[in-house]
């Protein structure tokens, strides 16, 4: 019927409304949970993050700072971002208003609304849930600039000497510092799902669902937004633009955060359905591990399940399947047959290797 409600659910399987244990408070433009405080300002910034878990605060200057750089690579336009336009930054303007959107124990949301460059507008919902450990930031951009790249910037209150970010399969680190000439050629990093900032102790993570270039340099931690190229397709980018990011602080690092797992929630929410089946399809008991793939075999009606190893450790885990099966075998990406594995009743005990990507077929 519309009405938000908490839902406790396995990974890959059915859920069930639960009561919440927490709610969210609304005042003025400070949102605030059992894990949060949010602080917003009313240019649309944000200007103060408590992580109550560990008493950090995790800015170290007004985050959510939308920035315009200046676009125009020398060589292939719709392609690359050319180092000559981190000299060209300009803060957008603050935003022209602001009102609150939905106001309810489960969610808080302030809406700003402001000019981005010279002839595009933004929307952005600022949101916290009951019980979530990151601030959202829905926006719609009606985008029509021209050689232009927006950025969104959150300076941290941490201090490392490289950022992290998830890339398919795995995960890159690169330098936040330009010491070398190396360094400074990875003034811009491809991702997926997350990029982190991390010292001994705490972190903080931005989430994206849809945007793939970060950067990083001292304790600035940035997204890439939106470009504007005008070669090869003149109208290339411009209209309307929906995307969310989410900023989630943590105490320790990024792998005892789970922060894998807050990247694929952020990005694949809980559907809705009308049957489901009584137990999950597929589970694994170690962290470590993130299940990927389920899918029926190219060549046979076996089940094939592909799982990687997301933080670089080793270890031994066990996967629970929710159907019946009778041996369980190793396969390479071809999925070839290779090795027999244990199976202990409705288990396969599985070896892995530090970012090994493993695929099994059932049978």
């Amino acid at each position: 019927d519309g009405d938000l409600v908490v839902v406790e659910a396995p990974a890959t399987g059915a859920g069930r409304v639960v009561e919440a244990s927490d709610e969210v408070g609304l005042d003025g433009l400070v949102l605030e949970n059992r894990q949060l405080l949010v602080q917003l300002g009313e240019d649309g910034s944000v200007t103060r993050v408590l992580h109550k878990a560990s008493g950090r605060e995790t800015l170290a200057a007004p985050g959510n700072r939308l920035e315009l750089y200046d676009d125009r690579p020398v060589e292939f336009d719709a392609w690359d971002i050319d180092p000559f336009h981190l000299e060209t930054r300009v803060d957008c303007a603050p935003a022209d208003s602001f009102a609150v959107r939905t106001q309810t124990a489960l969610r808080c949301e302030i809406a700003f609304v402001r000019a981005i460059g010279e002839r595009s507008r933004l929307t952005q919902v600022v949101r916290l849930d009951a019980e979530s450990p990151y601030v959202e930031f829905h926006t719609t951009v009606d985008w029509h600039e021209e050689h232009k790249l927006l950025k969104t910037c959150f300076p941290l209150d941490v201090r490392a000497p490289t950022a992290t970010y998830e890339m398919q399969f795995g995960y890159a680190e690169r330098p936040t510092h330009f010491s070398t000439s190396w360094d400074r050629a990875r003034y811009e990093v491809p991702g997926h799902r997350f990029a982190d900032l991390s010292e001994h102790g705490f972190g903080a993570t931005l989430l994206t669902d849809s945007k793939y270039g970060y950067s990083c340099y001292g304790n600035e931690l940035r997204i890439s937004l939106l470009r504007a190229p005008k070669s090869p397709d003149p109208d290339a980018d411009l209209g309307t633009h929906t995307f969310a990011y989410a900023l989630l602080p943590h105490a320790g690092g990024w792998r005892e955060a789970g922060v894998v797992a807050a990247g694929l929630r952020f990005n694949v929410p809980v559907r809705w359905c009308a049957t489901a089946p009584p137990v999950p399809l597929a589970a694994v008991d170690d962290p470590n591990l993130v299940l990927d793939t389920v899918k029926r075999a190219e060549d046979s009606d076996a089940l094939v399940l592909r799982l990687y190893e997301a933080h670089g450790a080793r270890g031994r885990a066990r996967v629970r399947l929710g159907i019946p099966f009778t041996e369980a075998i190793t396969a390479n990406l071809l999925e070839d047959d290779g090795e027999a594995l244990v199976v202990e009743g409705d288990e396969v005990l599985m070896p892995y290797r530090p970012h090994q990507i493993v695929t099994l077929k059932i049978r």
